[in-house]
């Protein structure tokens, strides 16, 4: 009879409260910007950024909702594991890429859409989503691959791991994620310091740079220690930060959306469906100097309303 392997069982719980407490998380934000939702998206006109917003905040909610009910499972079978990683593997590239696609259409606007940078963004999101899409397709068909539902005697529990001798396919996958956040991450901080003479106070091109700095940094420590994780590759570990990578990334690249659009609309007690400058703005550059001009011409450029971000 074969003993049970005490750390495996442990460090699979640990696993389990991950990903249920990631699916409590996102479904708490939910609710907590149900309001703010409804408001500045769904009573405004359809553009990119709503599809993009809505898309991944409910494509995150069914995907973490839907870990944490496989991880959450007593004695999942083989074949449901098997199944399993194949959704989440696709659903992880496809979370990647909406969370991209929405820092890149805000630094769009922040760029005063300028062709040469969505030329750029095309290029950069094609390349990711290739690259994303063939290493996903070669991990899934790797005949290595570790896919399994009881990684130890007695411990039950959707894991699997890289093949001992083989390719690393998550750890490539994070490594492009990687990748595209750092390129993403210069060009709103070359924004902010083109324009460190002319913007002052708290302005919006400030937030939005301070925000899109804390997302980097908060979402690409996450990053990180998912590849350390992947690169020890204990197949008990190899998901623990997974959910929050899905749960972080959507909730960061949802308020980055909020954010904007609250500073452009006003407050939620004044919001309607017309594209109106706001009191923010209008207090921000009411002074007839060279200067105020110039504040008001950046405000007003950082909001693109064809594109709604």
């Amino acid at each position: 009879m074969s003993t049970l392997n005490t750390a495996g069982l442990i460090q699979s719980g640990w696993v389990r409260y991950a990903h249920a407490a990631c699916a409590v998380l996102v479904l708490y934000e939910h609710f907590l910007q149900l309001d703010n939702e409804i408001e500045l998206f769904w009573k405004k006109r359809w553009t990119l950024a709503k599809i993009l917003f809505l898309w991944c905040r409910y494509f995150s909610l069914v995907l973490n909702i839907t870990d944490a009910v496989v991880f959450l499972g007593p004695k999942p079978s083989h074949t449901v594991s098997r199944r399993f990683f194949h959704w989440q593997n696709a659903g992880a590239g496809i979370q990647v890429l909406l969370t991209h696609l929405i820092l890149q259409l805000r630094l769009y606007a922040m760029y005063s859409s300028a062709r040469k940078m969505l030329i750029f963004f095309i290029f950069l999101s094609t390349a990711e989503t290739v690259i994303l899409g063939v290493n996903g397709a070669l991990g899934l068909a790797d005949p290595k691959r570790i896919t399994t539902n009881e990684p130890f005697p007695g411990v039950f529990i959707c894991a699997n791991g890289e093949p001992v001798g083989g390719d690393h396919w998550v750890v490539y996958f994070y490594i492009t994620v990687l990748t595209v956040e750092g390129i993403l991450l210069l060009l709103a901080l070359r924004k902010a310091w083109q324009y460190r003479s002319c913007v002052g106070g708290s302005t919006l091109m400030q937030q939005l740079t301070r925000e899109s700095a804390i997302y980097f940094f908060m979402i690409f420590w996450i990053y990180l220690a998912n590849l350390i994780i992947w690169l020890s590759n204990r197949i008990t570990l190899n998901e623990l930060g997974v959910p929050f990578s899905f749960a972080f990334s959507s909730i960061f690249a949802n308020r980055l959306l909020i954010g904007v659009r609250t500073a452009y609309y006003g407050t939620s007690r004044d919001l309607d469906d017309t594209y109106h400058t706001p009191i923010y703005f209008s207090s921000a550059i009411s002074t007839i100097s060279t200067r105020g001009r110039v504040q008001e011409r950046i405000e007003l450029q950082t909001f693109n309303e064809r594109i709604g971000a």
